[in-house]
């Protein structure tokens, strides 16, 4: 399975999208680079049609078509937002090739009319270039009017993960490998340590979300190393409720504790779930840098980037990823500092180059501004540090 998946319209000037309620051009990258990513994870092809900046709105439509015409693909999807001049437009809806309802197409309008989307189904559009012209199967998602205050609602409440989730899990069935890759799960607490830690500190190098001792450190106190019933039962590493979540899921009691110290439990409650140790770790870092909560406001986004892990601590459980009243201490005292976990967040060296070099994905954070400031601060701090306009 090959996908070419454009994030539509360019960031400025000609072919620029519409601007509701949020910028349909930021918007459509925050979740065609997350639909892309999970796909990535899944072991499928990929290939980036997007294309950031052109002279007019042909040239834009022309190059993206370009990109995916020179490759072989099974698919082509482009993401794109509504909008109607008099504002009232709700709904997803799906564009094809003489309104071909493809399996694919119509489960991307289903799944995300569960979380609330009017299904305003698959259409016809022929009409449309980059259905025209592009020589694999098709399809053109407008995931929800960004000018409409109820479909934008209706988008924060479910966060950009949710919403490419939904669309990933539209190919599920064909996209997914047979065979997962199986993982030793029979570790010792060393071992576990180490293998989370390979695993943040690549994420942390290539997209700067969630600083690797802290990722590590949760890991250990959520799963107890990898011990829990959810770790061996359901690959998960981090208790993540379902918060939108369209994937394999698993029910069991959640332990909480109140304000004044005391404990309580929620029964039957529903727990995201992995094919994978990896997947989970990944798609933790994923739920940092992607949940949104009052408008675009990012829920984490004191953690997000952060290279202090006394700040990143604090800030998680400040933003109430946890009920614990001692989560951030213990993270910082029970595991970082106990554990030696510093040393995961050491960069990486280039092959080949003695310098110290960190590399600063702007797609990791909400506004190119913010990637801007943190590469800034890390070449003052004498770190040399280069941007990536991925």
């Amino acid at each position: 399975m090959y996908i070419g998946v454009n994030c539509g319209h360019t960031k400025a000037g000609p072919g620029y999208g519409a601007v509701g309620m949020f910028k349909e051009s930021e918007h459509t990258r925050f979740v065609g680079y997350a639909f892309m990513d999970k796909l990535k994870k899944a072991g499928v092809g990929v290939l980036d049609c997007t294309v950031h900046m052109a002279s007019t709105q042909g040239e834009y439509l022309e190059k993206a078509v370009n990109i995916a015409n020179k490759e072989d693909l099974d698919w082509f999807v482009s993401i794109h937002f509504n909008a109607t001049t008099t504002h009232t437009g709700q709904g997803v809806e799906v564009y094809t090739y003489e309104g071909q309802t493809y399996k694919e197409a119509l489960k991307v309008c289903s799944n995300l009319e569960k979380f609330g989307f009017k299904n305003r189904g698959v259409k016809s559009g022929t009409g449309l270039y980059v259905i025209r012209k592009t020589k694999a199967k098709a399809m053109l998602i407008e995931i929800c009017f960004c000018d409409n205050a109820t479909d934008v609602a209706l988008y924060e409440q479910t966060g950009v993960d949710g919403i490419a989730q939904a669309i990933f899990s539209a190919f599920f069935d064909s996209a997914i490998p047979s065979s997962v890759k199986e993982e030793n799960h029979n570790m010792s607490r060393q071992d576990f340590i180490e293998y989370v830690g390979a695993i943040a500190r690549r994420d942390w190098r290539d997209t700067r979300r969630v600083l690797p001792s802290v990722v590590v450190a949760q890991a250990i106190k959520e799963s107890g190393a990898g011990t829990s019933e959810l770790a061996r039962k359901a690959n998960a590493l981090f208790g993540i409720k379902e918060n939108g979540w369209t994937g394999k899921t698993y029910i069991k009691d959640a332990t909480e504790q109140r304000p004044d110290g005391s404990y309580y439990q929620i029964p039957q409650t529903v727990w995201r779930a992995y094919d994978s140790w990896e997947e989970s770790i990944l798609d933790h870092n994923d739920y940092i840098a992607t949940k949104r909560i009052r408008g675009n406001e990012l829920l984490y986004e004191k953690v997000i980037g952060e290279v202090d892990y006394k700040k990143a601590c604090f800030a998680l459980q400040e933003a109430g990823y946890a009920t614990s009243l001692t989560y951030g201490k213990s993270l910082i005292e029970d595991y970082i500092e106990k554990e030696n976990l510093l040393r995961f967040d050491l960069p990486l060296k280039e092959e080949g180059d003695e310098k110290k070099l960190y590399r600063v994905q702007v797609g990791a954070f909400r506004i190119q501004e913010n990637a801007v400031r943190f590469a800034n601060t890390m070449n003052q701090k004498g770190i040399e540090t280069e941007i990536i306009y991925l």
